[in-house]
C-alpha cells in the first residue's frame, strides 16, 4: 500500500491489516459497528489495543464470509474476525448461478480465500468456509481435546506460535513444533496409499496432490479449455503462457476452490482434518477423478 497513491490501506483491507481499522471495525471510534468506514494510515498495524479494549474483550460473535453468524465464541471472537478468509460455499454458488457445470463461461475468474482460513476450517460447516458439494454432508466444529478447545489454548497470541510442548501428553511423537505435521489419531487409510503411520498432514498433502492432477487432466480434456498450471503466487492459477487462468467451468472452479482452500489452510490438519479431506475427495469426484482405494471421513 505505500506505493498507493494516496498511501493507505484501504477499507476492505484495513479491519485486519490495522489497529485503526479494526477499532474502526468495532465501532470503537464512534463509527458504526461491522464495517469500516475510511481507509488506515500507512503503517498501522495490529498492536495491543485491537484487541485489549472493552468493546472487543466484549464480543461474542463472528459473521463468516458465509453470512453465517458464529455466537458464543468466547476468547476465540476476536481471532475469527480476521482468521476468516474472503469467500465461502455463498460466494462461489453465487459465481456459477444458473450455469452449466461443463460450460466455459468467460464471465467467471478465481475466487480466492485469502491466505489462513483457520476459523471456518475449525467450524466446518458451521462456517461454511470450503465449498460443499450439494447433497453431501460435512464435519462441524473441532473440538479437539477439554483445555485446548479455543485458538489462545494452542496458539500464543500474540507471536501465534503453537506451544507444541503441551501436545506431547497425547501426541509422543511430536515433541515440538517441526514434527506436529507428525500427529495422526486415526488408522484409516484416507488417501489410499497404503501408509497408516504417516501423520494425517500426509494424507491431506498426497490428496491434495490427486486433485491437482484431477484438475489437470479435466482442464486437458475439457472442450474449450487451456490447460492449467498452479503456482503460489497470485492469482494462482495460470495458463501454458503464464497468464492468469481465464477458461473456467463452474466445475473447475469449485475443484480449484477447494484445492487452494486447502492449500492456503496452514494447520487445516490440526483444525479440522476430516473437513479438509472431505472437500478434497469430494472435488475429485465431481471433476470424474478417481477415488479407487480412498476413504471419504464420515461427518461428526
Amino acid at each position: 500500500w505505500n506505493e498507493n497513491d494516496p498511501a493507505e490501506i484501504p477499507e476492505n483491507c484495513a479491519k485486519c491489516h490495522s489497529t485503526t481499522g479494526y477499532l474502526d471495525f468495532l465501532g470503537v471510534d464512534g463509527s458504526t459497528p461491522g464495517t469500516v468506514d475510511k481507509p488506515a494510515p500507512v503503517g498501522t498495524t495490529v498492536e495491543c489495543e485491537a484487541c485489549h479494549n472493552e468493546t472487543s474483550g466484549q464480543k461474542q460473535s463472528a459473521v463468516m464470509p458465509s453470512g453465517i453468524e458464529l455466537i458464543e465464541l468466547g476468547k476465540n471472537t476476536n481471532c475469527l474476525e480476521c482468521h476468516q478468509g474472503r469467500q465461502s460455499t455463498v460466494s462461489v454458488d453465487e459465481a456459477v448461478a444458473g450455469l452449466d457445470d461443463d460450460d466455459m463461461n468467460e464471465e467467471l475468474s478465481f475466487l480466492n480465500i485469502h491466505n489462513s482460513a483457520a476459523g471456518p476450517t475449525q467450524y466446518g460447516t458451521q462456517a461454511k468456509g470450503g465449498y460443499e458439494y450439494e447433497g453431501q454432508t460435512y464435519a462441524g466444529l473441532y473440538t479437539h481435546a477439554t483445555g485446548y478447545e479455543t485458538c489462545v489454548d494452542c496458539h500464543n497470541p500474540h507471536t501465534l506460535w503453537v506451544t507444541a510442548e503441551n501436545c506431547q501428553a497425547c501426541h509422543i511423537n511430536a515433541p515440538d513444533r517441526a514434527r506436529l505435521r507428525n500427529i495422526r489419531m486415526s488408522e484409516v487409510d484416507y488417501d489410499g496409499d497404503g501408509d497408516i503411520d504417516e501423520g494425517i498432514s500426509g494424507e491431506i498433502k498426497t490428496m491434495q496432490s490427486r486433485l491437482l492432477e484431477t484438475i489437470q487432466l479435466y482442464a486437458h480434456l475439457t472442450k474449450e479449455l487451456d490447460d492449467i498450471a498452479h503456482e503460489d503466487r497470485n492469482p494462482y492459477f495460470f495458463d501454458d503462457a503464464g497468464e492468469p487462468y481465464s477458461t473456467w467451468t463452474p466445475s473447475l472452479l469449485k475443484a480449484a476452490y477447494n484445492y487452494q482452500y486447502a492449500s492456503k489452510g496452514l494447520g487445516g490438519y490440526v483444525h479440522n482434518n476430516q473437513y479438509i479431506i472431505q472437500l478434497l475427495y469430494d472435488s475429485i469426484d465431481d471433476l470424474g477423478g478417481s477415488t479407487a482405494g480412498m476413504t471419504r471421513p464420515e461427518s461428526r
